[in-house]
Parts: structure tokens; C-alpha cells; sequence
């Protein structure tokens, strides 16, 4: 029967149910900014667990990650907002050079990318791992660059709403707030754990 508890479309719903709560719990701890760091390892401590098999209950899994690693990832994105308020400002400054300014503007670029990579990986190893804020910043470095490939397809995983938000027509940018508001950011955050924890293992090993 479709609503026995094991039928698909029951499971799909539950599913469905897990990432709108973990969106919204996300989404929530985000709001006094100091405390994204915290936010995003929890996101990824659920997603992670998912990626390996695991069932976990959203709530508590969720909260139990941001309190154990509050300290320390609100440390780690304090560093990563500083560093990303240079990059931005120094970024407006070289715009302003017009044509000029071309081995600036392509440290600046170099600079950017790496920045993001290391984004990508920091907060999903503080959520596996137990490593000082020196060793995280130096492993998800390591990590984005010996797995270069799939680390552009995660980079790809942040801009393709990005630029459909950006740049996409008024109906388009509507709809992805509502993906986004709703469920966005654990599905974005769900595809990525496939890819580290695939990265992850393969070290593990």
C-alpha cells in the first residue's frame, strides 16, 4: 500500500521531511552570522552520515555536532570572513584599475579560488574529523588540490544556483529562493558528502 510505512513514497516524504528540517535548522543557526561556522559543520555532520548509510535523527544530530564543535568552527569561520573581507575589498580596488592591473587582478583570482576550496572542504572535516584549526586549514587545502576534479565539481555546486539567482529571469530567481528557502542548502550540502565522503574513505583506507 502506498502509505505503509516501508512503501517508496512514504520513505521518499520522510526524506523530503529531513531536508526541509535540516534546511531550516541551517538556515536558522546562521542568522547571527558569528555562528555559520558552527551551522555549517552541523550541516555536514548530518549530510555526511547520509552519505555513508547512516540514518540519523535530524534534530538532535544537528545540535549535538554544533555544540560540540562550536568553539572551534566559529574560530575557523572568523578566519575565512576576515580573509574573505580583504579578498572582497582588494577585489573593488583592482576593478577600479580598468585595463591596468592584469598580474593583480590574476593573483586576486588565484587568491579567490583557493579561498573557495578551501571553504568547501574545512567545515565537512571539522564535522569528521579532530584536528587543530592550523591542520584543518592545511589538510582542506591538500585535499582540494589532490582531488582538483572533484573539487570543481563541488565549486559547481555552489555557482549554478549563484548564477541562477544572478543572472536568470524573474520567474527563475523566485523559484530559487523558494529551492533554496526550502530545501536548497541540504541538497546542495547532500551532494557535495557524496563526493567527500568518496574522498574521505579513499584517505581513510
Amino acid at each position: 500500500m502506498i502509505f505503509r510505512y516501508d512503501s517508496p513514497v512514504m520513505q521518499f516524504m520522510a526524506k523530503l521531511f529531513d531536508m526541509i528540517l535540516l534546511n531550516l535548522l541551517f538556515l536558522v543557526c546562521c542568522l547571527p552570522v558569528v555562528t555559520v561556522g558552527a551551522s555549517c559543520t552541523a550541516l555536514h555532520t548530518v549530510t555526511l552520515k547520509y552519505a555513508a548509510g547512516d540514518e540519523v535523527p535530524v534534530l538532535s544530530c544537528f545540535f549535538s555536532s554544533f555544540k560540540k564543535n562550536f568553539r572551534q568552527s566559529t574560530l575557523m569561520w572568523l578566519i575565512l570572513f576576515l580573509a574573505g573581507g580583504f579578498l572582497y575589498v582588494d577585489s573593488c580596488m583592482a576593478a577600479q584599475l580598468g585595463t591596468g592591473g592584469i598580474a593583480i587582478k590574476v593573483v586576486l583570482a588565484a587568491a579567490s579560488l583557493v579561498y573557495s576550496m578551501v571553504f568547501l572542504y574545512l567545515f565537512p572535516l571539522q564535522a569528521r574529523y579532530q584536528n587543530s584549526i592550523r591542520a584543518s586549514f592545511r589538510n582542506a587545502f591538500l585535499l582540494a588540490a589532490a582531488h582538483f576534479p572533484k573539487t570543481l565539481c563541488m565549486v559547481c555546486t555552489v555557482l549554478l544556483p549563484l548564477a541562477l539567482l544572478l543572472y536568470g529571469t524573474t520567474e527563475i530567481f523566485l523559484l530559487m529562493v523558494i529551492f533554496l528557502l526550502l530545501v536548497g542548502c541540504s541538497v546542495i550540502a547532500g551532494i557535495q558528502a557524496r563526493i567527500l565522503y568518496s574522498i574521505f574513505r579513499c584517505h581513510e583506507s
